[in-house]
C-alpha cells in the first residue's frame, strides 16, 4: 500500500466532522444536571436518555457500515454530521422527559454515521503499521468533542439555557458538514465489487470466533465507559460536593485523558507489539479496573489532585480502547469490508450502552450511593479481558487476500 502525503489532513477532516456529531451527542452527560433539574428527572431516567440516545446508534451502525462500503465515506462523513446538526435545532421544543425521548432517538440514529465512515477512511489511506495509531486519532473525535462539549456548553448553557447550547453545537456540525462534502477525497485504488459486497453481511462475520470474542469485549467496554460518562458528574455533585463547573471541568479532563489515551494506545500498539491490538486492550481493561476502584474510595475531603488524577487515568482507560478495537475489528475481516465490520462492533458497543448505564442508576437509586455502582463496574468488565484473551491475530499484514470474510 503506498502512502499519501495527503492522508492525514483527509483523516483530520473525518475526524472533525466526528468531533461536531460527538459535541452534540456527548452534550447530553456534559448537561445532565440542568437537564435533571428542570425536567425533574431520576438518575434512572437519566440512564434511560443514555440508553435512548444509543438506541437509534445502535439500530443504524450496520447499515450505515454497508451504506459506507458502497457509497464511498465522503458522502457518510459530510451528510451525517449536516443531518446532526440539523435535527438538534428540535430540542427548542422539548418541555419533558416523553418529548426528549424521539429526539434524542433519532440523533443517536444519525451519529451512528460517523464511526464507521471514519474507519473506512483509516482502511482505505493507511497501512497497517500506521493503523492502530492513525485509528486513535480518528477516534480521539469522541472525547475531544466531549471535552469540548464539557468546557463549553455548561457555560453556555447557564447563560442562555441548555436547549440554546445545543443550537450552537448544532449550527457548528452543519459548517463541518459542508467543510467534509467541499474537500474530503475518496482514497485511491480498486473497490470491491458490488456482488461481493452484497454478499457479505453480519451473519458471515459473526462465524468468527474471534470477531465474536472482540464483540463481547466492545459490549461490556462501551456499557462501562457511558457509566462514567453519564454518571460522572452527578457522582462528583451529589458524592463528592463539588459545584457544576469543577465537576464539568473534571469530566472534560476525563474527555481530554480519553483522547490522548486512544493515540497513546494505538502507538504502543503499532511500535510494540507489531500492530497486535489484543494485548494492549488486556492491559486498558485491567487499568480500568483498578481506577474504578479507585474511584469508588474517593470521597469529600479526598484532595482536588487526587480526585483529579483519579478521573484523568480512568478517561484515559476506560475511553481509550476503542480504536483499538475498530481497527482489530476489520483487520480480523477484511478491509474491503471496513465499514461493515466497524458497523457491527459500533451496533455492538452500543448495545452494552443502552443496557449498562441505566442499570448502573438503577444501583444508585437503590442503595443511595455510588460506591456500589463503582465497584460492581469493576467487576463486569472482568469477563471483557477474558474474551479479549481468546483473540488469536496476526498482526502486521497489508494483503487483503489474507483477510477474506470466512477465512479460518
Amino acid at each position: 500500500m503506498q502512502s499519501s502525503p495527503k492522508r492525514w489532513f483527509f483523516l483530520g477532516i473525518a475526524t472533525l466532522s466526528q468531533i461536531s456529531l460527538a459535541v452534540i451527542r456527548m452534550g447530553i452527560p456534559a448537561l445532565t444536571p440542568l437537564i435533571k433539574e428542570e425536567l425533574k428527572l431520576s438518575r434512572t431516567q437519566v440512564g434511560i436518555l443514555t440508553s435512548v440516545l444509543n438506541v437509534g446508534t445502535a439500530a443504524a451502525g450496520i447499515p450505515t457500515g454497508k451504506a459506507v462500503d458502497r457509497l464511498g465515506e465522503r458522502v457518510i462523513i459530510g451528510y451525517g454530521a449536516i443531518a446532526g446538526g440539523a435535527i438538534i435545532f428540535g430540542i427548542n421544543w422539548v418541555w419533558s422527559f416523553a418529548m426528549l425521548l424521539p429526539l434524542l432517538l433519532v440523533t443517536g440514529f444519525v451519529n451512528a454515521t460517523s464511526t464507521p465512515a471514519g474507519g473506512k477512511a483509516v482502511a482505505g489511506w493507511f497501512a497497517g503499521k500506521e493503523r492502530g495509531v492513525a485509528m486513535g486519532f480518528r477516534q480521539m473525535g469522541i472525547p475531544v468533542g466531549g471535552a469540548i462539549a464539557a468546557f463549553t456548553l455548561p457555560p453556555l448553557a447557564l447563560r442562555y439555557g441548555w436547549r440554546l447550547a445545543f443550537v450552537f453545537a448544532g449550527a457548528a456540525a452543519i459548517l463541518i458538514g459542508l467543510v467534509a462534502l467541499r474537500l474530503y477525497e475518496e482514497p485511491p485504488g480498486p473497490k470491491a465489487p458490488l456482488q461481493t459486497l452484497a454478499s457479505v453481511g453480519p451473519g458471515s462475520l459473526l462465524k468468527r470466533k474471534e470477531f465474536v470474542s472482540l464483540l463481547c469485549y466492545v459490549f461490556i467496554m462501551s456499557g462501562a465507559q457511558w457509566c462514567y460518562l453519564t454518571y460522572l458528574e452527578l457522582y462528583l455533585t451529589e458524592t463528592l460536593a463539588l459545584s457544576i463547573t469543577p465537576a464539568a471541568s473534571l469530566l472534560g479532563l476525563g474527555q481530554i485523558c480519553g483522547a490522548g489515551g486512544r493515540i497513546f494506545w494505538g502507538m504502543v500498539s503499532d511500535r510494540f507489539f507489531g500492530a497486535k491490538r489484543g494485548p494492549v486492550l488486556l492491559f486498558v481493561g485491567s487499568v480500568a479496573i483498578l481506577m474504578s476502584l479507585a474511584t469508588a474510595s474517593l470521597s469529600p475531603q479526598s484532595p482536588i489532585w487526587l480526585v483529579s488524577l483519579v478521573i484523568a487515568l480512568l478517561g484515559f482507560t476506560i475511553q481509550g480502547w476503542n480504536g483499538l478495537s475498530h481497527t482489530l475489528a476489520f483487520e480480523l475481516v477484511g478491509t474491503h469490508v471496513a465499514g461493515l465490520a466497524v458497523g457491527v462492533a459500533n451496533t455492538t458497543g452500543f448495545l452494552g450502552v443502552i443496557f449498562l448505564p441505566p442499570l448502573y442508576g438503577l444501583l444508585v437509586d437503590w442503595t443511595s450511593s455510588y460506591r456500589a455502582a463503582w465497584l460492581a463496574l469493576s467487576a463486569i468488565i472482568l469477563p471483557a479481558l477474558g474474551m479479549i484473551s481468546r483473540v488469536k491475530e496476526r498482526g502486521l499484514e497489508d494483503s487483503l487476500e489474507d483477510h477474506r470474510v470466512g477465512r479460518a
